[in-house]
């Protein structure tokens, strides 16, 4: 649909604003001016026409997080406790015939922001929005800018993942012999077999945050595809299908009592606190458990009775409740866009939008969170449940529709905006029942909501701690990775793979990151990581924490799970069975205390030197051209506002068998001046210089840098120390 004028070429901080995406970092405890602004631009093509002849307004949700509301209607904007405002954007110039006007906005708060413009006539009352139209003939409607607003301590993150009842768990692989929370605690460990704990995790490998996976009591269901029919489900099951996001798993208590793991988890989250030790917890909302209580939110929010919040939602609410999908003729009916009328009519199967992937027997009950253009599977053809073939083909979208359309009505009281507020309450709930000390989470299948409840959900977090980290699970492809990237602080990776190969190579590594940053930009964090409860490992231990040094020198988040430094290959079962770590805690192993201090000294590197948690980098290559397969190679370097020569360059030797030497040429982009030493961050005397004498710059650039590695799977963290 074409008007006139036309309204495009929407620039934010100099970058395409059109479906773009802006992310920044922010400390809200800084006093002073805010630490970041955004420089907005966008044009008006309306061939001879004056500036005065047009009204141009900037429309934004920018650091309004603290009135974050479901929805807003348009005339409710603009107030002094509206969610939307507009920003009158004044007349900058010409660029050719267009008229470019502009605005400059400080970045105060964190959050999940949009951005968009409009413009009217003057003394006409009709405004025109930048999306309601295409940059060129034919193609889609242009749309919102992103604005990532996330907390600064976002990239200092080093992750550690552990599953509570695994990591300490007794021999045996029973329920009797499952770990609890208090394995995690110095003050409160009932069993007397004490190998972990939560100083283990910061004192002695380094790590700053725990990421415990689900704590919530877990269904007690599962579809039995042999029997084809409901059978219990209690060994132990997943936990990522919740049957209540409002109380503590029982099973995580020594005695079994729903109150002591309260009390337990509250104690750990002191614990963690005492320890500098940050704790996010991990959680599945696109899918539940058949039995999937209302529990005591609903309570809080009017939603049920104290009397009814053990009822089971599906029941008593099937609205909330994705209807089932049928096959006809070999092709999907999408009911997934309908909400369920009865428990009948319930999606058996999660997610029901899937199809023939990410199905699983023991999450069914999918959340309806309403219509929107990316609910649905996959274009293309592909098999259903039982591997019939299947044509994926859907009118109003699909898992890769960029439109960002939310269809569904959320006016006041629908079911939509109940089922919104319940899941926006759940983090706040449990920052007050951790005393405040909740730190962030890992979202499950993050990509099975619609974006603009993740903006809802991120900015009713941060009213109630603003410095909330939001971790998204993301593993599809590139046009939905992005479409997460615009909510959230921090996303994986896809190419868990390369952490934990031994035949992993420098020209690998290299693909992979600067694949990432095309994607994302290079201001956006990604979680580099080798294993994890989903990823298998690589027993070679010495290979793990090499491959862990190329992920602690990358801007991002590093992660390991918690056999890693033990080098277990398993990912553990912890769906099928009750796993256990005590081999691998009780083994005599010499080696691996070497392996954990390594970790520690390479987590005691990232920490203390910013460098390595800033964007700027740079791949090196030999100095007769290429990479050295066999040796990562990066540097390291601060922006123009930090210290001029603050300059690290990491080296790994990515041989799991031999040692391995080379010289690196420097860029000119990394600025020298003056005399330099050379001092190895992970040695066990990182103070100790190098070379034989002090290199000025100029040698440096001319002659590089010399690199031997005498062991397998050897770390050089070189700082250089100007002199």
């Amino acid at each position: 649909m074409a008007y006139s004028p036309w309204i495009g070429n929407f620039k934010v901080n100099g970058r395409w604003g059109n479906y773009g995406t802006v992310k920044l970092l922010l400390d809200e405890t800084m006093s002073g001016t805010a630490p970041g602004r955004l420089q907005v631009s966008v044009e008006i093509a309306a061939q001879g026409s004056q500036p005065e002849e047009f009204e141009v307004e900037l429309f934004s949700n920018l650091n309004r997080r603290d009135f974050v509301r479901t929805h807003e209607p348009l005339a409710d904007s603009g107030g002094p406790t509206s969610y939307w405002m507009p920003y009158r954007m004044s007349f900058q110039g010409r660029s050719f015939d267009n008229l470019v006007f502009t605005l400059e906005l400080p970045v105060q708060k964190c959050g999940a922001y949009r951005i968009t413009a409009r413009y009217r006539s003057a003394g006409s009352d009709t405004w025109w929005w930048h999306n309601d139209f295409s940059p060129w003939p034919g193609q889609p409607s242009q749309r919102d800018c992103a604005v990532v607003v996330s907390p600064g301590k976002a990239a200092q993150a080093r992750l550690y993942e552990a599953n509570a009842l695994t990591v300490e768990a007794l021999a045996g692989g029973s329920y009797e012999n499952r770990s609890t929370l208090d394995d995690f605690l110095s003050t409160h460990d009932f069993d007397g077999f004490n190998p972990f704990q939560l100083t283990y995790i910061n004192k002695e490998l380094g790590f700053n945050t725990l990421w415990l996976m689900p704590v919530f009591p877990n269904t007690q269901w599962r579809w039995d595809r042999q029997k084809w029919d409901w059978a219990t489900n209690d060994s132990p099951g997943s936990p990522y299908s919740s049957r209540d996001y409002w109380s503590i798993n029982r099973w995580l208590a020594d005695n079994a009592a729903p109150a002591r793991a309260l009390e337990l988890f509250q104690t750990l989250f002191r614990e963690a606190k005492d320890d500098d030790l940050d704790v996010f917890i991990d959680l599945a909302f696109n899918h539940a458990g058949r039995d999937v209580i209302y529990g005591a939110g609903a309570v809080d929010l009017g939603f049920c009775s104290m009397q009814e919040q053990e009822e089971w939602v599906r029941q008593h609410r099937p609205s909330w409740c994705t209807r089932g999908t049928a096959f006809v003729d070999g092709h999907s009916v999408p009911y997934y866009r309908e909400a369920a009328h009865s428990d009948f009519e319930c999606a058996v199967w999660a997610p029901a939008d899937r199809l023939n992937e990410h199905i699983w027997d023991d999450a069914n009950v999918d959340w309806f969170f309403g219509d929107y253009s990316a609910l649905g599977p996959k274009p293309g053809r592909g098999t259903d449940y039982w591997g019939n073939p299947v044509t994926h083909w859907d009118p109003k979208g699909n898992a890769e529709d960029e439109r960002d359309i939310l269809y569904s009505d959320l006016a006041s009281d629908s079911e939509t905006e109940r089922l919104w507020q319940y899941f926006g309450y759940i983090l706040p709930y449990w920052i007050e029942k951790s005393g405040g000390k909740l730190a962030g989470i890992r979202a499950d299948f993050a990509q099975g909501l619609p974006n603009q409840l993740w903006e809802y959900i991120v900015n009713r977090t941060r009213k109630a701690r603003w410095d909330f980290i939001f971790l998204a699970e993301v593993l599809d492809p590139d046009v939905i990775q992005y479409r997460l990237n615009r909510v959230f602080d921090v996303l994986t990776t896809k190419d868990h793979h390369l952490y934990r190969m031994n035949a992993v190579r420098m020209t690998d590594l290299f693909h992979s990151l600067e694949a990432e940053s095309t994607l994302f930009g290079g201001e956006a964090l990604v979680m580099h990581n080798g294993t994890s409860h989903d990823e298998m490992g690589n027993d070679n231990k010495w290979a793990m924490m090499a491959r862990y040094a190329v992920t602690a020198s990358i801007y991002g988040c590093p992660m390991i799970f918690m056999g890693q430094p033990l080098g277990l290959a398993d990912k553990l079962p912890f769906r099928d069975s009750w796993a256990n770590m005590y081999k691998a805690w009780t083994d005599d192993i010499p080696e691996r205390e070497a392996v954990g201090r390594m970790y520690l000294k390479i987590n005691q590197a990232r920490e203390a030197t910013p460098e390595l948690r800033e964007p700027n980098r740079y791949f090196l290559c030999l100095v007769e051209g290429g990479f050295h397969e066999e040796i990562y190679s990066v540097a390291r370097w601060r922006g123009e506002d930090g210290e001029r020569d603050a300059v690290t360059l990491v080296f790994v030797n990515l041989d799991t068998s031999h040692g391995n030497a080379g010289t690196f040429r420097l860029p000119g982009a990394i600025r020298l001046s003056g005399e330099y030493q050379a001092r190895n961050l992970v040695a066990d005397d990182p103070n100790r210089t190098l070379w034989p004498a002090a290199r000025n710059a100029q040698d440096i650039y001319d002659n590089g840098i010399y690199v031997v590695f005498t062991l397998p799977n050897e770390v050089q963290y070189l700082k250089l120390v100007r002199v």
